[in-house]
């Protein structure tokens, strides 16, 4: 426990000195890229896995996300599993409070070379939105911050490599339908100085991710209580563009680039079947900008999971 208190004032020591933004569009949040040190071992143990999740992220102008999962997990084989998950999101800020549900994640996982050194897994998965990013309140077309969803429809593919306890993930994210139905502009409320300070998304057009994930499983005696350090780069492939007052698409500068956050899972079985997961986690390098709403400061997520 005091291993896990010190990682944590280091992981939020990062939102003292650079509270910008952790950029994930939700290719890390899938169930094969987020535990990519489970190899084939976790196969066939059982034939479902249902887990509920909370989380919290401080995001851009102080804005408050609060997020709840239910994903489930079917074993289809000792090599094959499938997972679906959906989200709900709460948004509260300084122009709005908003609420809805956010995108449905659809991902097959197959492991093959199982009984090689390092064991593989590829995984295909699909973000389906709930709605086209368009959430208004009072009349107001609310930038990205204030989106359930980002409103687009991303492929994603991934390639693990695991080898005992350590987990090494490579993964794309690429939109399929890349232009969402937000409307924001801030010249649209010159009367509204607060709504200034957020960047233009008036027809967004996202570009895709790459993403490489390392971790480590550390299981203590106890066998009951693990950590799993992990190191997320996400590079945004290009800038973002959005339609402008004359109906001229615009480059948004600087909204490609790198993004690096340091996380860490602490887990609590209950017994061999059910157990808590506790996640912290905080960027310490960022894009300039960041006009996807993506942007946490840090983030705390709490897992409850039972397979049968």
């Amino acid at each position: 426990m005091t291993m896990l208190l010190s990682v944590a004032v280091f992981i939020c020591s990062f939102n003292k000195v650079n509270a910008q933004g952790c950029s994930d569009a939700g290719v890390c949040t899938i169930h094969a890229i987020k535990n990519n040190t489970e190899g084939e071992s976790s196969f066939g143990k059982t034939k479902n896995e249902i887990t509920v999740g909370f989380s919290f992220g401080k995001g851009e102008r102080k804005t408050n996300d609060y997020t709840t999962a239910v994903e489930y997990t079917r074993s289809l084989s000792n090599q094959t599993s499938v997972t679906g998950k959906l989200s709900f999101s709460a948004i509260s800020g300084e122009l709005a409070n908003v609420r809805g549900l956010g995108d449905l994640f659809l991902s097959v996982n197959h492991a093959f070379d199982v009984k090689k050194t390092w064991q593989k897994s590829f995984i295909v998965g699909l973000k389906i939105p709930f709605d086209d990013a368009d959430i208004t309140k009072n009349g107001i077309h609310l930038p990205m911050p204030y989106q359930t969803s980002l409103g687009t429809t991303d492929l994603v593919l991934g390639l693990n490599f695991i080898r005992k306890s350590f987990g090494a993930t490579i993964a794309v994210q690429q939109p399929l339908k890349p232009t969402n139905g937000n409307r924001f502009l801030p010249q649209d409320y010159a009367t509204n100085k607060l709504a200034a300070e957020y960047l233009p998304t008036n027809k967004f057009v996202r570009k895709g991710d790459v993403l490489l994930r390392f971790s480590y499983n550390v299981v203590f005696n106890d066998k009951k209580f693990s950590l799993r350090p992990s190191l997320l780069s996400i590079y945004h492939e290009a800038n973002d563009t959005y339609l402008d007052a004359a109906n001229i698409r615009r480059e948004i500068a600087k909204s490609n680039g790198l993004t690096l956050n340091a996380i860490l899972f602490a887990g609590y079985k209950l017994n061999s079947t059910s157990g808590f997961e506790l996640g912290l986690g905080a960027p310490f390098v960022v894009r300039t900008s960041r006009p996807d709403g993506l942007t946490r400061s840090v983030v705390a997520s709490l897992d409850y999971k039972i397979s049968f």
